[in-house]
């Protein structure tokens, strides 16, 4: 329901919800009537680009982290997985290697991924941050980048998207 939320609410809807007991509940989802833009050129699509390093992924739902971790494997990345903000500060803390990159969930078990940024960055200056969320980019994703993480990308996301962010990412200065 999240993902939906902020699928909507990008695209300037909102969501109802009417729910009684033993009836059953409604949702409804409004969104905007938009005239039809007419695209004059042709948009030209680039395939997902391979890479080269390792990545943090902390997420705390399994299928979301074996199909990201999977799907970085695919592009060449070497994948380091969390479950709980902590277990990913430990990991920041202790792994002996490089970490270029992590894919910071903004919902997680034992605390919010605004508090696992600054205990990351700590351990890590030099670490790059990308925030992803099934929530829109406002709120606590917004935060997070306002104190210095490299993008946000929402949930659920393409191959192609999040080799696009990987590398744009890894490549800022």
């Amino acid at each position: 329901m999240a993902a939906v939320y902020g699928i909507v609410r990008n695209h300037g809807g909102w969501i109802s919800v009417d729910s009684e007991p033993g009836q059953g509940t409604v949702v409804t989802v409004f969104l905007p009537a938009v005239e039809p833009e007419v695209e004059e050129e042709e948009k030209i699509t680039i395939g997902p680009v391979k890479g080269k390093g390792s990545i943090l992924v902390i997420e705390d739902e399994e299928m979301v982290l074996d199909i990201t971790r999977a799907m970085l494997e695919g592009l060449g990345y070497e994948v380091l997985t969390a479950k709980t903000g902590r277990d990913a500060v430990d990991l920041a803390l202790t792994f002996d290697g490089p970490i270029d990159l992590a894919l910071l969930d903004i919902k997680l078990p034992d605390m919010e991924g605004g508090q696992v940024y600054p205990l990351l960055m700590k351990a890590r200056p030099d670490l790059k941050v990308i925030v992803f969320s099934g929530y829109s980019v406002e709120g606590p994703a917004q935060d997070i980048l306002d104190a210095g993480a490299e993008d946000f990308i929402q949930k659920p996301f393409s191959l192609s998207a999040l080799s696009e962010k990987t590398r744009d990412a890894l490549e800022k200065a």
